[in-house]
Protein backbone atom coordinates (compact mmCIF):
# COMPACT_ATOMS: atom_id res chain seq x y z
CA UNK A 1 0.00 0.00 0.00
CA UNK A 2 2.84 2.44 0.85
CA UNK A 3 4.50 1.71 -2.49
CA UNK A 4 1.22 2.41 -4.28
CA UNK A 5 0.85 5.79 -2.48
CA UNK A 6 4.42 6.81 -3.48
CA UNK A 7 3.69 5.83 -7.08
CA UNK A 8 0.51 7.96 -7.03
CA UNK A 9 2.41 11.02 -5.73
CA UNK A 10 5.08 10.55 -8.42
CA UNK A 11 2.39 10.46 -11.08
CA UNK A 12 0.96 13.78 -9.88
CA UNK A 13 4.37 15.58 -9.90
CA UNK A 14 6.94 15.09 -12.69
CA UNK A 15 10.41 13.92 -11.64
CA UNK A 16 12.65 16.85 -10.77
CA UNK A 17 9.75 19.31 -10.27
CA UNK A 18 10.04 21.77 -7.39
CA UNK A 19 8.11 24.73 -5.92
CA UNK A 20 10.67 27.10 -7.57
CA UNK A 21 9.98 25.60 -10.98
CA UNK A 22 6.25 26.04 -10.39
CA UNK A 23 6.78 29.72 -9.53
CA UNK A 24 8.83 30.29 -12.70
CA UNK A 25 6.08 28.67 -14.76
CA UNK A 26 3.50 30.96 -13.14
CA UNK A 27 5.65 34.03 -13.95
CA UNK A 28 6.02 32.93 -17.57
CA UNK A 29 2.25 32.50 -17.78
CA UNK A 30 1.66 35.96 -16.28
CA UNK A 31 4.12 37.57 -18.71
CA UNK A 32 2.37 35.84 -21.57
CA UNK A 33 -0.96 37.26 -20.47
CA UNK A 34 0.62 40.72 -20.11
CA UNK A 35 2.09 40.52 -23.59
CA UNK A 36 -1.27 39.56 -25.02
CA UNK A 37 -2.81 42.56 -23.27
CA UNK A 38 -0.01 44.85 -24.46
CA UNK A 39 -0.77 43.85 -28.04
CA UNK A 40 -4.04 45.73 -27.67
CA UNK A 41 -2.30 48.99 -26.60
CA UNK A 42 -0.94 51.28 -29.37
CA UNK A 43 2.84 51.39 -29.73
CA UNK A 44 4.49 54.07 -27.63
CA UNK A 45 1.72 54.08 -25.02
CA UNK A 46 1.70 52.82 -21.46
CA UNK A 47 -1.00 51.73 -19.04
CA UNK A 48 -1.31 53.71 -15.84
CA UNK A 49 -4.18 53.25 -13.41
CA UNK A 50 -6.24 51.65 -16.16
CA UNK A 51 -5.92 54.73 -18.43
CA UNK A 52 -3.88 54.82 -21.64
CA UNK A 53 -1.26 57.58 -21.59
CA UNK A 54 1.23 58.69 -24.21
CA UNK A 55 4.68 57.46 -23.17
CA UNK A 56 6.81 60.22 -21.67
CA UNK A 57 4.18 62.94 -22.01
CA UNK A 58 1.99 62.28 -18.99
CA UNK A 59 -1.05 63.38 -21.06
CA UNK A 60 -4.17 61.32 -20.48
CA UNK A 61 -5.81 59.74 -23.52
CA UNK A 62 -8.88 58.68 -21.59
CA UNK A 63 -11.75 59.79 -23.87
CA UNK A 64 -13.74 60.77 -20.78
CA UNK A 65 -10.91 62.91 -19.37
CA UNK A 66 -10.79 66.69 -19.04
CA UNK A 67 -8.98 68.51 -21.84
CA UNK A 68 -7.71 72.12 -21.94
CA UNK A 69 -5.96 73.57 -25.00
CA UNK A 70 -4.39 77.03 -25.21
CA UNK A 71 -3.73 77.96 -28.85
CA UNK A 72 -1.94 80.54 -30.95
CA UNK A 73 -3.59 81.10 -34.34
CA UNK A 74 -2.29 82.48 -37.64
CA UNK A 75 -3.57 82.34 -41.19
CA UNK A 76 -5.56 84.44 -43.63
CA UNK A 77 -9.07 85.82 -44.13
CA UNK A 78 -10.79 86.73 -47.40
CA UNK A 79 -13.86 88.98 -47.46
CA UNK A 80 -16.93 88.07 -49.53
CA UNK A 81 -16.91 89.06 -53.20
CA UNK A 82 -20.16 90.96 -52.52
CA UNK A 83 -18.21 93.56 -50.51
CA UNK A 84 -16.30 94.56 -53.66
CA UNK A 85 -19.46 96.45 -54.72
CA UNK A 86 -18.72 98.78 -51.80
CA UNK A 87 -15.05 99.15 -52.79
CA UNK A 88 -13.71 96.65 -50.24
CA UNK A 89 -10.61 94.69 -51.21
CA UNK A 90 -11.51 90.98 -51.26
CA UNK A 91 -8.01 89.52 -51.66
CA UNK A 92 -6.84 87.21 -48.80
CA UNK A 93 -5.07 89.06 -45.97
CA UNK A 94 -2.89 87.83 -43.12
CA UNK A 95 -4.67 87.33 -39.80
CA UNK A 96 -3.85 86.14 -36.28
CA UNK A 97 -5.50 85.28 -32.99
CA UNK A 98 -5.69 83.08 -29.90
CA UNK A 99 -8.15 80.71 -28.29
CA UNK A 100 -8.67 78.59 -25.19
CA UNK A 101 -10.83 75.44 -25.42
CA UNK A 102 -11.85 73.15 -22.58
CA UNK A 103 -13.95 70.02 -22.69
CA UNK A 104 -14.52 66.40 -21.86
CA UNK A 105 -14.77 63.47 -24.24
CA UNK A 106 -15.54 64.45 -27.83
CA UNK A 107 -16.61 68.04 -27.17
CA UNK A 108 -14.88 71.27 -26.12
CA UNK A 109 -15.84 74.94 -25.88
CA UNK A 110 -14.15 78.27 -25.21
CA UNK A 111 -13.40 81.84 -26.38
CA UNK A 112 -11.52 82.86 -29.52
CA UNK A 113 -10.01 86.19 -30.59
CA UNK A 114 -9.39 86.69 -34.32
CA UNK A 115 -8.01 89.81 -36.07
CA UNK A 116 -7.67 90.61 -39.74
CA UNK A 117 -7.81 93.65 -42.02
CA UNK A 118 -8.59 94.82 -45.53
CA UNK A 119 -9.01 98.18 -47.30
CA UNK A 120 -11.99 100.15 -48.61
CA UNK A 121 -11.53 102.58 -51.46
CA UNK A 122 -13.24 105.96 -50.99
CA UNK A 123 -13.90 108.05 -54.10
CA UNK A 124 -15.44 111.48 -53.52
CA UNK A 125 -14.94 114.68 -55.52
CA UNK A 126 -11.40 115.87 -54.89
CA UNK A 127 -10.36 112.92 -52.68
CA UNK A 128 -9.39 109.31 -53.30
CA UNK A 129 -8.42 107.31 -50.21
CA UNK A 130 -8.12 103.67 -49.15
CA UNK A 131 -8.42 103.49 -45.36
CA UNK A 132 -7.64 100.21 -43.62
CA UNK A 133 -10.64 98.36 -42.22
CA UNK A 134 -9.57 96.38 -39.15
CA UNK A 135 -11.74 93.41 -38.18
CA UNK A 136 -11.66 92.10 -34.60
CA UNK A 137 -13.98 89.32 -33.47
CA UNK A 138 -14.49 87.79 -30.03
CA UNK A 139 -16.46 84.55 -30.31
CA UNK A 140 -17.51 81.52 -28.32
CA UNK A 141 -16.36 78.40 -30.18
CA UNK A 142 -17.71 74.89 -29.75
CA UNK A 143 -16.20 71.95 -31.57
CA UNK A 144 -16.43 68.17 -31.53
CA UNK A 145 -14.37 65.25 -32.74
CA UNK A 146 -15.98 63.60 -35.77
CA UNK A 147 -13.39 60.87 -36.39
CA UNK A 148 -9.84 59.80 -35.50
CA UNK A 149 -7.34 58.39 -37.99
CA UNK A 150 -3.59 57.77 -37.42
CA UNK A 151 -3.61 59.96 -34.26
CA UNK A 152 -5.22 62.84 -36.22
CA UNK A 153 -8.59 64.21 -35.06
CA UNK A 154 -11.16 65.42 -37.60
CA UNK A 155 -13.10 68.28 -35.99
CA UNK A 156 -16.35 70.13 -36.77
CA UNK A 157 -16.92 73.55 -35.17
CA UNK A 158 -19.51 76.29 -34.72
CA UNK A 159 -18.90 79.82 -33.46
CA UNK A 160 -20.80 82.96 -32.55
CA UNK A 161 -19.97 86.33 -31.06
CA UNK A 162 -19.32 90.00 -31.78
CA UNK A 163 -17.46 91.62 -34.68
CA UNK A 164 -15.88 95.08 -34.48
CA UNK A 165 -14.93 96.97 -37.67
CA UNK A 166 -12.75 100.06 -37.28
CA UNK A 167 -11.15 102.41 -39.82
CA UNK A 168 -7.59 103.74 -39.93
CA UNK A 169 -7.58 106.66 -40.58
CA UNK A 170 -11.11 107.16 -39.35
CA UNK A 171 -11.78 110.37 -41.30
CA UNK A 172 -11.03 112.17 -44.56
CA UNK A 173 -11.11 115.87 -45.41
CA UNK A 174 -13.02 116.90 -48.53
CA UNK A 175 -11.96 120.26 -49.97
CA UNK A 176 -14.65 122.84 -50.67
CA UNK A 177 -12.73 124.62 -53.43
CA UNK A 178 -13.28 128.06 -51.95
CA UNK A 179 -16.97 127.58 -51.31
CA UNK A 180 -16.58 127.32 -47.55
CA UNK A 181 -14.79 125.32 -44.91
CA UNK A 182 -13.51 121.84 -45.84
CA UNK A 183 -15.85 118.97 -45.02
CA UNK A 184 -14.63 116.33 -42.56
CA UNK A 185 -16.13 112.89 -43.23
CA UNK A 186 -15.78 110.47 -40.33
CA UNK A 187 -16.03 106.69 -40.50
CA UNK A 188 -17.96 105.39 -37.52
CA UNK A 189 -16.85 102.01 -36.08
CA UNK A 190 -19.31 99.16 -36.65
CA UNK A 191 -20.24 96.43 -34.16
CA UNK A 192 -22.24 93.42 -35.38
CA UNK A 193 -23.09 89.84 -34.47
CA UNK A 194 -21.17 87.14 -36.34
CA UNK A 195 -21.57 83.35 -36.62
CA UNK A 196 -19.67 80.61 -38.43
CA UNK A 197 -19.20 76.91 -39.19
CA UNK A 198 -15.91 75.14 -39.82
CA UNK A 199 -13.93 71.93 -40.27
CA UNK A 200 -10.41 71.15 -39.10
CA UNK A 201 -7.82 68.47 -38.43
CA UNK A 202 -5.45 68.21 -35.46
CA UNK A 203 -2.62 65.82 -34.60
CA UNK A 204 0.10 65.51 -31.90
CA UNK A 205 3.34 67.39 -32.55
CA UNK A 206 5.50 67.12 -29.41
CA UNK A 207 4.88 66.29 -25.75
CA UNK A 208 1.74 68.23 -24.75
CA UNK A 209 1.71 70.09 -28.10
CA UNK A 210 -0.57 69.66 -31.11
CA UNK A 211 -0.75 71.32 -34.53
CA UNK A 212 -3.93 71.80 -36.52
CA UNK A 213 -5.39 73.31 -39.68
CA UNK A 214 -8.93 74.71 -39.76
CA UNK A 215 -11.23 76.32 -42.36
CA UNK A 216 -14.28 78.40 -41.43
CA UNK A 217 -17.09 80.30 -43.11
CA UNK A 218 -18.58 83.21 -41.13
CA UNK A 219 -21.66 85.39 -41.74
CA UNK A 220 -22.46 88.91 -40.49
CA UNK A 221 -24.83 91.74 -41.42
CA UNK A 222 -24.12 95.37 -42.38
CA UNK A 223 -26.27 98.44 -42.96
CA UNK A 224 -25.47 99.66 -46.48
CA UNK A 225 -26.24 102.65 -48.68
CA UNK A 226 -25.87 102.80 -52.45
CA UNK A 227 -27.14 104.89 -55.33
CA UNK A 228 -29.83 103.53 -57.64
CA UNK A 229 -30.37 106.17 -60.32
CA UNK A 230 -31.07 109.40 -58.48
CA UNK A 231 -32.10 107.61 -55.25
CA UNK A 232 -29.95 106.57 -52.30
CA UNK A 233 -31.04 103.10 -51.17
CA UNK A 234 -30.46 102.10 -47.55
CA UNK A 235 -30.61 98.37 -46.85
CA UNK A 236 -29.56 95.63 -44.45
CA UNK A 237 -27.39 93.04 -46.23
CA UNK A 238 -25.62 89.84 -45.24
CA UNK A 239 -21.92 89.36 -45.94
CA UNK A 240 -19.24 87.02 -44.74
CA UNK A 241 -15.66 85.88 -44.94
CA UNK A 242 -13.55 82.72 -45.31
CA UNK A 243 -10.70 81.97 -42.93
CA UNK A 244 -7.88 79.42 -42.98
CA UNK A 245 -6.08 78.97 -39.66
CA UNK A 246 -2.95 77.21 -38.47
CA UNK A 247 -3.31 76.30 -34.78
CA UNK A 248 -0.42 75.58 -32.43
CA UNK A 249 -1.84 74.32 -29.13
CA UNK A 250 -0.46 73.57 -25.69
CA UNK A 251 -2.40 70.76 -23.97
CA UNK A 252 -3.19 70.67 -20.27
CA UNK A 253 -5.07 67.61 -19.03
CA UNK A 254 -6.07 65.72 -15.93
CA UNK A 255 -7.54 62.27 -15.56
Amino acid sequence: MKAARRTSRAARRPRGASPLAGGVAACVLALGCGAARADRVPAGDAIADGVATEAGSGVSRDPRGFRLALSLLSGSTRADAGLSAYQWSTTPRMAWGAQALAGRGRFEIGPRLWRSSTTQRIDVPGVTASPTVRSTSLELVGRGRVATCWDARLLASASGGRLHLGYDPDQIVIPSYGLGAPIVARFTPVDEWIAGLGLGVERPLLERWTVGLAFERRIFGLDTAHRSGNVIVNARESFGDWSARLELSRLLQRR
